[in-house]
């Protein structure tokens, strides 16, 4: 039997634990500093070798990938720098040159993240846009009163611009990740290794303004362990097999309000009040006006992210899904408002029903998304062909219809012969390597000849089967 291949993403993963067990053991022991400094910046050495490697392998990516191997070199040599100077020096200077590699990973982290969400969602997402500003403004509130503020007059003014840089850094990689991770688009296993990097380096960074503001960092503790793992961790997503449909564009139209959507959005909503109460309750200090400002700022985004949903039900309930055609509910409504008014001023208002000819061979023969693809090129065939005003809809499995307003059953027929002949003009890609000509039937019917919508629609049913019965790839038309 063949032995199993180790994937490069499976030994990234197997090797995080032993990287960081070997840096705590030496840090423990202290000895060998340098073999301790190699082991910390190792993974994130792995993480740009990662990035370089994918960089050749998917030219398609190839500026992405380009760009956080830069974020995660910046890293590795603001590391390298600083503890090389703090085993010649001691205590290294702060702000010093390591600060500058260090703030310089924050924005090409963020503008290769920009770039896949661009790739994912070309086009202009608002729902995304929405989820995301939410996030980013309750994070942002947060890192505001809990990072910048108590940084805005430690030192002299270089160094408070230095200390603040970081949070700011780390709102920016919130603002796009929050874009990244709740945007459209296939969930796939790297697209969640991206989402572990980033939530683990955001806890690490918030846990180190924290502490660094308290006294209490100490080097060594518990964030390397995060810090190492969130780079061996995204290094396993770069190399994993799943990464080219990572930038793969988005079918949906917006991302699904699921519940753990829904839950980050609670969540981020009430950071500000909840922040505020707990200031009160322990005596901190309290920026109500900030608050207020978050809280307004999220009350009407949420208010428009529910204009949005409202909008996608509706949307959802009167349009095809496969097709994007309008629902047999919608072209129902329709058909009763031309109706009424077709009765009322006596206009004319005629129907065409269409089926696609021997569309159970078809799917039989080749498959169901062989079908799908013969009704998605008939639909983009019956829009180019009907005429402004006209409603078409998806009846029903493989049967169309047309609602034709003031129009008269004789010039309903032109309608559909100019229908029957577009539809079979030109064969139809049912795979990569087959076509198949298409050709449909079509049964006509009119108003005020027929006395009812009802009867209307009847009408041209009896109409179609008889176009069936007669040979398929044909017109009928009927009175009633």
């Amino acid at each position: 039997m063949t032995p199993r291949r180790v994937a490069a993403w499976h030994v990234c993963l197997a090797a995080a634990p032993l990287l960081i067990g070997a840096y705590y053991l030496l840090a423990h022991t202290g000895i060998w500093p340098g073999a301790q400094v190699a082991l910390y910046v190792s993974a994130n050495s792995a993480f740009a070798v990662a990035a370089l490697v994918t960089a050749r392998r998917q030219p398609a990516m190839r500026t992405i990938m380009l760009l956080l191997a830069g974020s995660a070199a910046a890293g590795v040599t603001g590391d390298v720098l600083f503890y090389v100077d703090a085993l010649v020096h001691g205590e290294p200077p702060y702000p010093g040159v390591p600060d500058l590699f260090y703030l310089l990973a924050y924005p090409l982290m963020a503008v290769g993240l920009l770039l896949i969400v661009r790739r994912r969602t070309p086009g202009w997402d608002s729902a995304s846009m929405i989820d995301a500003a939410i996030v980013a403004i309750g994070a942002g509130y947060l890192v505001f009163q809990f990072l910048i503020v108590p940084l805005v007059d430690f030192g002299d003014k270089f160094t408070s611009l230095v200390s603040v840089a970081y949070p700011v850094g780390d709102l920016m990689i919130i603002v796009v990740g929050a874009r990244l991770m709740l945007g459209a688009g296939p969930r796939t296993a790297a697209l969640r290794f991206v989402g572990g990097y980033l939530g683990l380096v955001l806890v690490a960074d918030a846990f180190y303004g924290y502490q660094t503001q308290a006294g209490t960092y100490q080097a060594g503790n518990f964030l390397d362990a995060l810090w190492m793992g969130a780079s061996l961790i995204i290094a396993a997503g770069l190399l994993h097999p799943s990464i080219p449909k990572m930038i793969s564009t988005s079918n949906a139209v917006t991302p699904d309000a699921t519940p753990g959507r829904l839950a980050v959005l609670a969540i981020a909503a009430v950071t500000a009040p909840t922040s505020i109460v707990i200031q009160h309750y322990t005596g901190g200090e309290e920026h109500v006006v900030a608050a207020a400002v978050v809280c307004n700022l999220v009350f009407l985004l949420v208010m428009l992210r529910m204009a949005g949903l409202v909008q996608a039900q509706r949307h959802a309930a009167v349009t095809d899904g496969l097709t994007g055609l309008r629902s047999r509910r919608f072209f129902e409504q329709a058909l009763g408002n031309q109706g009424e008014r077709s009765a009322k001023n006596g206009v004319p208002v005629s129907v065409l029903l269409l089926d696609i000819d021997h569309f159970k061979s078809v799917n039989d023969t080749y498959g169901h998304n062989g079908g799908d693809r013969v009704l998605v090129e008939v639909t983009h065939r019956l829009r180019e062909l009907v005429r402004p005003g006209d409603v078409v809809a998806r009846y029903g499995g493989e049967e169309f219809a047309v609602l034709l307003p003031d129009t008269s059953t004789e010039q309903a027929g032109e309608v559909a012969e100019r229908i029957r002949r577009g539809v079979g003009a030109a064969p139809i890609a049912v795979d990569e390597s087959r076509l198949l000509t298409v050709t449909v039937s079509v049964g006509i019917a009119g108003m005020p000849a027929a006395g009812t919508t009802d009867e209307l629609v009847l009408a041209a049913d009896r109409a179609l089967y008889a176009a069936k019965n007669a040979g398929r790839n044909r017109v009928a038309s009927a009175v009633a």
